[in-house]
């Protein structure tokens, strides 16, 4: 099973149940907004990062992008909602 770190929004219920439904197994989520999230360090099991664009700061869009790289974890950049993630799952190479 997979981990996935949600970054950003405050109801990611439904972003959730997609990821689910896709045999994630495990889920992070940092609203992005709080004054420590910025200081915080992404799981060791983190295999994708779920973005959530218009609920999240450039400073840390930039940080989790720059740390997702240096690691090779894949990040997935979405509004929010569970069918634009639903969309770019379809489209994303990677195995869950």
């Amino acid at each position: 099973m997979s981990s996935v770190l949600i970054v950003g929004g405050d109801q990611v219920a439904s972003i959730k149940q997609v990821l689910t439904n896709y045999g994630v197994g495990h889920i992070n989520h940092w609203s992005g907004r709080k004054a420590g999230d910025s200081n915080k360090v992404i799981p060791q099991d983190t295999k994708i990062i779920v973005l959530i664009t218009n609920w999240i700061s450039h400073s840390i869009t930039h940080k989790i992008k720059r740390n997702a790289l240096s690691r090779g974890i894949k990040v997935i950049y979405t509004p929010n909602g569970s069918q634009a993630l639903q969309i770019r799952l379809q489209k994303l190479d990677a195995d869950f």
